[in-house]
């Protein structure tokens, strides 16, 4: 039997020597591309805050009950940012009676309502990694002590920015 291992071993070795010798290799690229992708979407058109009054109680502060949620998008290789402004604060009877928009506040929890609004772009979020999240915005309003009675309303822009 030894004498056969002797004989078949090289027999073997020599096919394994000679296949792979006379391999042919070739290779191919696999292109794709991904295309810069920037959404933004609000899952509420209008968001009603409420009364002062509640009751025969005048609020100091009033608070959205439930989130605006904001659902945003981005693969931008230099990073992204979102951002909230808003106007100011306008009688539904008479547009020219005001209310400064600083009255009004933003966060992401309900007692956690302290980031003032302004007319100006406020960062929300920021990063340089690509992002796919939704972040929920609860909004605070202080009594404005000096404002006429009715009823007021604001615009709120949130944008999606790519840096």
């Amino acid at each position: 039997m030894r004498k056969e291992m002797k004989l078949i071993l090289p027999i073997v070795l020599l096919v394994i020597v000679l296949g792979t010798s006379f391999a042919v290799e070739k290779t191919h690229d696999i292109i794709v591309t991904i295309p810069e992708i920037a959404e933004l979407e609000l899952s509420e058109d209008s968001i009603d805050l409420g009364n002062f009054l509640v009751g025969n109680v005048l609020q100091n502060r009033i608070v959205s009950a439930t989130p605006l949620k904001v659902t945003y998008r981005c693969n931008h290789m230099d990073g992204w940012a979102l951002k909230v402004s808003a106007t100011a604060f306008q009688n539904a009877i008479d547009p020219s009676i005001t209310i400064p928009v600083n009255y009004l506040y933003f966060g992401t929890a309900p007692d956690k309502t302290d980031t003032q609004m302004s007319e100006t772009d406020i960062v929300v979020a920021t990063g340089l990694e690509p992002v796919n999240t939704t972040t929920e915005i609860y909004y605070a309003m202080d009594f404005p002590e000096n404002a006429y009675a009715g009823e007021y309303s604001t615009t709120v822009t949130y944008t999606l920015v790519t840096l």
